[in-house]
Protein backbone atom coordinates (compact mmCIF):
# COMPACT_ATOMS: atom_id res chain seq x y z
CA UNK A 1 0.00 0.00 0.00
CA UNK A 2 1.40 3.35 -1.26
CA UNK A 3 2.49 6.27 1.79
CA UNK A 4 -0.56 8.29 1.84
CA UNK A 5 -0.64 11.73 0.15
CA UNK A 6 -0.01 15.18 1.63
CA UNK A 7 1.60 18.30 0.11
CA UNK A 8 4.93 17.74 0.69
CA UNK A 9 4.81 13.82 -0.13
CA UNK A 10 3.53 14.86 -3.58
CA UNK A 11 5.85 17.69 -4.22
CA UNK A 12 8.69 15.14 -3.64
CA UNK A 13 7.22 12.97 -5.89
CA UNK A 14 6.28 15.24 -8.90
CA UNK A 15 10.25 16.38 -8.23
CA UNK A 16 10.87 12.46 -8.97
CA UNK A 17 8.73 12.16 -11.60
CA UNK A 18 10.27 15.18 -13.63
CA UNK A 19 13.32 13.24 -13.58
CA UNK A 20 11.62 9.89 -15.26
CA UNK A 21 12.87 8.81 -18.84
CA UNK A 22 9.84 7.40 -19.36
CA UNK A 23 5.97 7.62 -18.40
CA UNK A 24 3.19 4.88 -18.59
CA UNK A 25 0.49 5.07 -21.14
CA UNK A 26 -2.72 3.47 -20.95
CA UNK A 27 -4.55 2.26 -24.00
CA UNK A 28 -8.63 3.13 -23.26
CA UNK A 29 -9.71 1.21 -26.52
CA UNK A 30 -8.59 -2.07 -24.43
CA UNK A 31 -8.85 -0.90 -21.11
CA UNK A 32 -11.29 -2.86 -18.96
CA UNK A 33 -11.24 -1.10 -15.63
CA UNK A 34 -10.27 -3.45 -13.25
CA UNK A 35 -7.63 -1.63 -11.39
CA UNK A 36 -4.70 -4.00 -10.93
CA UNK A 37 -2.72 -1.23 -12.00
CA UNK A 38 -3.91 0.67 -9.14
CA UNK A 39 -3.15 -1.75 -6.82
CA UNK A 40 0.29 -2.11 -8.26
CA UNK A 41 1.66 1.53 -8.59
CA UNK A 42 3.36 2.63 -5.31
CA UNK A 43 2.66 6.36 -5.76
CA UNK A 44 -0.93 7.25 -4.66
CA UNK A 45 -3.33 8.79 -7.15
CA UNK A 46 -0.98 8.08 -9.98
CA UNK A 47 -3.32 6.26 -11.88
CA UNK A 48 -7.10 6.94 -11.07
CA UNK A 49 -10.14 4.99 -12.54
CA UNK A 50 -13.23 6.99 -14.28
CA UNK A 51 -16.64 5.82 -15.08
CA UNK A 52 -19.20 3.69 -12.68
CA UNK A 53 -20.26 0.83 -15.43
CA UNK A 54 -18.78 -0.44 -18.98
CA UNK A 55 -17.79 0.66 -21.31
CA UNK A 56 -17.70 4.15 -19.90
CA UNK A 57 -15.15 3.58 -17.09
CA UNK A 58 -10.80 3.34 -17.79
CA UNK A 59 -8.22 4.28 -15.73
CA UNK A 60 -5.43 7.23 -16.60
CA UNK A 61 -2.09 8.03 -15.61
CA UNK A 62 -1.10 11.83 -13.78
CA UNK A 63 1.88 12.50 -15.57
CA UNK A 64 2.85 15.12 -12.94
CA UNK A 65 3.46 11.93 -10.60
CA UNK A 66 4.46 8.67 -12.61
CA UNK A 67 7.67 7.77 -11.69
CA UNK A 68 7.99 5.23 -14.31
CA UNK A 69 8.65 2.40 -12.06
CA UNK A 70 7.10 0.27 -14.85
CA UNK A 71 4.55 -1.91 -12.41
CA UNK A 72 1.64 -0.99 -14.10
CA UNK A 73 2.52 -2.48 -17.20
CA UNK A 74 4.32 -5.47 -16.16
CA UNK A 75 0.94 -6.16 -14.27
CA UNK A 76 -2.34 -5.23 -16.34
CA UNK A 77 -3.72 -8.93 -17.30
CA UNK A 78 -4.71 -7.22 -20.82
CA UNK A 79 -1.47 -5.47 -22.03
CA UNK A 80 -3.10 -2.10 -22.48
CA UNK A 81 -0.26 -0.23 -20.73
CA UNK A 82 2.89 0.68 -21.95
CA UNK A 83 6.15 2.36 -20.90
CA UNK A 84 6.70 5.45 -23.54
CA UNK A 85 9.69 7.87 -23.97
CA UNK A 86 8.72 10.92 -21.61
CA UNK A 87 9.11 12.94 -24.62
CA UNK A 88 6.50 11.67 -26.34
CA UNK A 89 3.79 12.80 -24.16
CA UNK A 90 5.71 15.73 -23.20
CA UNK A 91 3.14 18.56 -22.57
CA UNK A 92 0.18 15.92 -21.71
CA UNK A 93 -0.96 16.14 -18.55
CA UNK A 94 -2.71 12.55 -17.92
CA UNK A 95 -2.75 9.56 -20.53
CA UNK A 96 -6.37 10.98 -21.45
CA UNK A 97 -4.34 13.66 -23.56
CA UNK A 98 -1.70 10.89 -25.16
CA UNK A 99 -4.51 8.64 -26.73
CA UNK A 100 -4.09 7.31 -30.36
CA UNK A 101 -7.84 7.60 -30.40
CA UNK A 102 -10.61 8.98 -29.26
CA UNK A 103 -13.65 5.83 -29.74
CA UNK A 104 -13.71 5.78 -25.83
CA UNK A 105 -16.84 7.22 -24.46
CA UNK A 106 -14.69 9.64 -22.09
CA UNK A 107 -14.01 11.78 -24.96
CA UNK A 108 -17.85 12.11 -25.75
CA UNK A 109 -18.33 13.00 -21.81
CA UNK A 110 -15.89 14.48 -20.46
CA UNK A 111 -17.68 14.85 -16.91
CA UNK A 112 -17.29 11.27 -15.95
CA UNK A 113 -13.08 12.56 -15.22
CA UNK A 114 -12.70 15.39 -12.53
CA UNK A 115 -11.64 18.79 -14.09
CA UNK A 116 -7.97 18.51 -13.26
CA UNK A 117 -7.97 15.57 -15.97
CA UNK A 118 -9.96 17.36 -18.70
CA UNK A 119 -6.95 18.54 -20.57
CA UNK A 120 -7.76 16.47 -23.82
CA UNK A 121 -10.36 18.74 -24.54
CA UNK A 122 -9.79 19.99 -27.63
CA UNK A 123 -6.74 18.07 -28.81
CA UNK A 124 -6.57 15.24 -31.57
CA UNK A 125 -5.40 12.21 -31.17
CA UNK A 126 -1.29 11.14 -30.82
CA UNK A 127 0.01 10.67 -33.88
CA UNK A 128 3.39 9.86 -32.36
CA UNK A 129 5.11 7.04 -34.77
CA UNK A 130 7.41 5.92 -31.28
CA UNK A 131 3.74 5.90 -29.55
CA UNK A 132 2.32 4.08 -32.14
CA UNK A 133 5.00 1.50 -32.57
CA UNK A 134 4.80 0.55 -29.39
CA UNK A 135 0.68 -0.18 -29.24
CA UNK A 136 1.01 -2.44 -32.42
CA UNK A 137 3.66 -4.66 -30.56
CA UNK A 138 2.13 -7.98 -28.50
CA UNK A 139 4.18 -7.33 -25.32
CA UNK A 140 6.69 -5.15 -25.91
CA UNK A 141 9.36 -5.34 -23.34
CA UNK A 142 9.40 -9.27 -24.60
CA UNK A 143 12.77 -9.40 -27.20
CA UNK A 144 11.17 -10.16 -30.85
CA UNK A 145 11.76 -13.58 -32.70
Amino acid sequence: MPAPQNAARRAALVKGASKAKIKALVDLSACTGCEVCIAVCPVPDCIEKFGDEPPNWGVYVNYDICIGCQLCSKDCPWDTIRMVPTGAVEGHTTSLDSQMARTHPVFENPLTVPESARTFIGKGPVTDPVVVNLFQKQNPGLPSK
